[in-house]
């Protein structure tokens, strides 16, 4: 999570200090482009005419009296808004049909520039959406590939001193495979790394029988066919023997982690596995 926390950190001021050097790169090309525009003849204001102004006159109705002009309707803009009209309007037909299709509310809406804070919230809002996607997929990955122990398993050991008790939780890590530490005659010895554990005898390749064997008196737990697709599971406590009929049509796991069988196997296969112990100091 720190790690991820980090990434993204990392991300937003590599983004934000993007943003402020694009910002400023468009504020100095804009000054330049005011700088190198050619003067406009039409915004000079002309220089006062030498000739006298003309009379004025005014519109008389029948009976001499003056008309009243009506009120010119000036377009309503919105003071608060820039606008900006294009010096080359399209060709009648085009004109026409954005008529057809528009009213004069749409028309000044689309002449208007957008603020300049509008505009720097809308690119802020983005970043922020990419940057929190990205956390998002960094943090679930993190925690996908970051587990403590992911073919472990925990015990819980128990200490008396006197009259304080102490416990102790110590990880267990099981190999990806049990290959066996010894063999002698038909039987395989191989080490477990807890005291309780779950053995499957699975009829991977044809129908072999199994006989599950526990404790330091050989305690006759299960004995039985297994059937070819099928398997037998038994959790098993200490030391134990599981004795397989046919190994080359049997698979064996403990605790989901396969079984090397020696090579090549005899007719008869004993595996042997011998169990780690709980122990308590007093």
């Amino acid at each position: 999570m720190i790690l991820a926390l980090k990434i993204a950190a990392v991300i937003l001021v590599v983004l934000a200090s993007g943003a402020v050097a694009l910002r400023v790169r468009k504020l100095r090309r804009d000054e330049m482009r005011e700088l190198s525009k050619p003067l406009d003849r039409r915004l000079v204001a002309p220089p006062p005419s030498p000739y006298a102004p003309a009379k004025s006159f005014r519109l008389l109705d029948g009976s001499g009296e003056p008309l009243n002009r009506p009120p010119v309707e000036r377009p309503r803009l919105d003071p608060e808004r820039h606008y900006a009209f294009s010096d080359s309007p399209p060709n009648s037909e085009e004109l026409a049909a954005l008529r057809q299709r528009h009213n004069d509310d749409w028309f000044l809406s689309r002449s208007s520039h957008r603020s300049t804070l509008s505009i720097l919230l809308r690119r802020v809002g983005v970043s922020a959406l990419i940057i929190l996607i990205i956390v998002v997929i960094v943090t679930y990955y993190a925690e996908q590939h970051s587990s403590p122990n992911p073919k472990g398993a925990s015990s819980t050991t128990t200490t008396t001193l006197g009259t304080k008790r102490a416990t102790t939780t110590t990880t267990v890590i099981f190999p990806s495979s049990f290959v066996a530490t010894s063999t002698s005659g038909d039987d395989a010895t191989y080490r477990v790394p807890v005291a309780r554990y779950r053995v499957i005898v699975t009829g991977s390749f044809g129908a072999t029988w199994a006989v599950y064997n526990m404790g330091p008196t050989n305690t006759l737990e299960w004995q039985g066919t297994v059937a070819q697709g099928r398997d037998e599971l038994l959790t098993m406590t200490g030391n134990s023997r599981i004795t397989i009929g046919s190994p080359s049509n049997a698979t064996v796991s403990v605790d989901g982690r396969p079984v090397t069988f020696p090579s090549p196997p005899p007719s008869t296969l004993v595996l042997v596995f011998a169990a780690a112990s709980t122990s308590t100091t007093k």
